[in-house]
């Protein structure tokens, strides 16, 4: 099993603070069962019009942002954690 745990954004649109997926190979994948599970509200908070992660929103797998992996290509295993929340800026 994968841990997903929703913070932030996140957790107003699925109402949950964590979910556990089971056989999800890649970002990709995992993305497309959360879309499935939460329906299109997901989808449309993560990316923006060009199908790219929103640039203020964080996907991180075991502790490491997967932009500095391999992006939705970054493979899954169990085990594995990955946590999504939106970034907080100010001024």
């Amino acid at each position: 099993m994968i841990e997903v745990k929703f913070l932030t954004r996140f957790l107003d649109i699925t109402g949950e603070r964590a979910t556990e997926i089971k056989d999800a190979k890649d970002m990709a994948n995992l993305i497309d069962i959360l879309s499935q599970k939460y329906q299109s509200e997901f989808k449309d908070v993560l990316f923006d019009d060009n199908g790219d992660i929103r640039d203020y929103l964080k996907v991180i797998v075991n502790g490491e942002d997967i932009r500095a992996i391999n992006g939705m290509e970054t493979p899954l295993k169990d085990g594995d954690q990955v946590v999504m929340f939106q970034t907080i800026a100010g001024g």
